[in-house]
């Protein structure tokens, strides 16, 4: 507080002999200086950051007292005057920390003496938990033999109707795949060649499969056709995609939401025979339904 005092005696002296710019930075400073200085807060807690303070306004009172260059002031004006705001909000943090510390020990006392009590009335309560877990996990476990039972049931349920439709159907194969059932329609009983226009003699079996669909109104299905290799791939994929769609309408019609069924063309990928002879090419040939197995 010495130091302030002595160092506001050159107000009066220096303030007639800068530039008037410097002089409204030197009182800016004092007058954050003083603030700062004032602050019981600062001296307690930041006396470092004031006296770097206190040192810049020196340097920038003796430089206007020495007719000093009103840069050289301004310059060390601004930095007395960043300091002492600097050492106010250096004494807020410090304080604040302080208070932090203080409210985390007495939560860590009140910690302490609540644990106690809290340990007797866990140890009660572990006991009840243990016997809920065990009746919980008794719960889960029938739960989920019920649910592998009902699964089982289905499946073999849905099982049980493909083979049906596939033994009514004498053109259409049923294989069990990790996607599902995949039935298997050859085109030569949904088209003739070249062409996306179902034949009359697939009534027949798009009935059956439409009643099938409608049994199991939460199974999705996907309508995937294929082609053999002769002839432009291009041509072949968009011949592929009409056929699918062809299939997809067809069900729609017979009363099956669109939403249920994913209609797709792959022209002459994935052949399950070689295209090298007309047996073979006529097993690409061929519509197949997947059904969701979930």
């Amino acid at each position: 507080m010495r130091f302030a005092l002595s160092l506001l005696t050159l107000v009066f002296a220096s303030s007639c002999a800068v530039s008037p710019q410097a002089n409204r930075q030197l009182e800016e400073a004092r007058a954050a200086y003083r603030l700062a200085a004032a602050d019981p807060q600062v001296q307690l807690r930041a006396q470092p950051e004031l006296q770097s303070a206190a040192n810049a306004l020196s340097e920038a009172e003796r430089l206007a007292q020495e007719g000093g260059a009103s840069e050289l002031i301004e310059h060390n004006a601004y930095l007395a005057e960043r300091r002492a705001r600097i050492a106010q909000r250096a004494a807020e943090a410090r304080k604040a920390e302080a208070d932090i510390a203080a409210a985390a020990e007495e939560r860590r006392r009140n910690r302490l003496e609540s644990e106690a009590a809290m340990a007797r009335q866990q140890a009660r309560q572990a006991e009840v938990a243990r016997y809920e877990a065990e009746a919980h996990a008794k719960a889960l476990e029938q739960g989920r033999l019920h649910k592998e039972q009902q699964q089982s049931t289905a499946a073999a349920e849905l099982a049980a109707e493909v083979k049906r439709l596939e033994v009514e159907l004498a053109d259409v194969r049923a294989k069990q795949t990790e996607r599902g059932w995949v039935l298997t329609l050859k085109n030569e009983l949904l088209f003739d060649s070249a062409a996306a226009t179902l034949k009359p003699g697939a009534h027949r079996a798009l009935d059956n499969l439409a009643q099938f669909l409608r049994k199991y109104p939460d199974r999705d299905i996907a309508i995937e056709g294929f082609t053999d290799s002769t002839g432009s791939k291009e041509v072949n994929q968009k011949l592929s995609e009409r056929r699918a769609v062809a299939v997809k309408d067809a069900l729609v019609l017979r009363g099956i939401e669109a939403r249920r069924i994913d209609a797709r063309g792959y022209g002459p990928a994935f052949p399950i025979a070689s295209n090298e002879s007309e047996t073979g090419r006529q097993l690409n040939r061929r519509v197949e339904i997947v059904i969701d197995p979930s």
